[in-house]
């Protein structure tokens, strides 16, 4: 879906720019297996064909032609992996697109290697873009992801201050649902706490967790998810509530209750669109479709269970089976 090589546009008004293929913390669920670190026996990389330099203007150019992108978000890979004074030069250009308003940097790295964001040279760039995004009323914020409460340590929270004395307006936390890890209540309110109280960092999004191989131990059903997304109701401030969303496959996040149809027995929820992005304006049928998201079958009930062992069966376990 790239509308130049490592720009994704998968929102009307937003785009991602992904400038690295590397990251500190190389995760097992991570939302961006087909491009994120080495390829291996059993999954092949996607690759930049373009060095960081001419990639990123050719990304600069597509969004300097594209009025209707008024939110860029920074990340990879990781945007600690890209030299300081790369990233500001990019990002400063970045602000000097009139009608980008909102500029976001995607940083595992301040929960995994803190260290990074205490460093003199950081904190002096993201001071300067901070000042420079204050003067042309372009907000400049880092997203980060934290999982579990003890993620939030002492080096975590000391990094978190400075980036926010250094003037960047907010830190967000876009977790991730993990079995086992957050998949409670108490352990998603005390994650949500410990990152308001100890660190400043305001609890923002919950994925679910992608349907990519070996990681089906970790991934929730949607309603559990719904479940999760209920008790957070009411027990946190309403800036401090999390929402709780799934990516799902072609169509994108989706707020966990925006589902169209769920058949809780089979775990099959479908969802719908109502906008088009740039690369859809001739599919006539985008806003019509209905796209499908897959519980994992261990959550189902047996008679659940029964029906896909067939449905495998029946298709010789070559892929899905087609909607009855």
């Amino acid at each position: 879906m790239w509308i130049a090589e490592g720009l994704v546009q998968r929102y009307p008004t937003k785009a991602l720019a992904t400038l690295s293929a590397s990251c500190p913390v190389y995760c097992g669920h991570c939302t961006r297996t087909y491009l994120t670190g080495p390829s291996t026996r059993r999954a092949r990389r996607r690759r930049f064909r373009l060095a960081l330099g001419p990639r990123c203007e050719r990304m600069l150019e597509r969004l300097r032609a594209s009025p209707e992108i008024r939110d860029v978000v920074l990340s990879g890979g990781d945007v600690a992996d890209v030299p300081m004074g790369f990233l500001e030069t990019f990002v400063s250009s970045l602000m000097d697109i009139p009608h980008l308003r909102d500029i976001r940097l995607d940083s595992k790295a301040l929960i995994g290697l803190p260290q990074h964001f205490l460093q003199a040279r950081v904190l002096d760039g993201l001071h300067r873009l901070a000042s420079k995004g204050w003067a042309r009323g372009v907000d400049l914020c880092l997203h980060t992801q934290a999982n579990h409460g003890s993620q939030i340590t002492a080096s975590v929270s000391q990094a978190a201050r400075a980036v926010r004395s250094a003037g960047v307006r907010d830190i967000r936390n876009q977790g991730v649902l993990l079995r086992g890890v957050n998949s409670e209540a108490p352990d998603l309110l005390e994650l949500c706490a410990r990152s308001r109280d100890h660190a400043g960092i305001i609890p923002y999004y919950f994925y679910m967790c992608d349907m990519i191989p070996n990681c089906e131990h970790w991934r929730l059903a949607l309603w559990e998810a719904q479940r999760l997304q209920e008790a957070l109701l009411d027990r946190l401030p309403g800036f401090a509530t999390p929402r709780l969303v799934c990516d799902v496959p072609l169509l994108g996040k989706q707020w966990v209750h925006q589902a169209a149809d769920y058949d809780r027995e089979r775990g099959i929820s479908y969802w719908t669109k109502n906008y088009l992005t740039p690369l859809e304006s001739g599919d006539g049928d985008a806003l019509h479709r209905r796209y499908a998201y897959y519980d994992p079958i261990h959550t189902l009930p047996e008679s659940g269970r029964r029906w896909w062992a067939a449905a495998g069966r029946r298709s010789g376990s070559s892929g899905l089976p087609a909607e009855e």
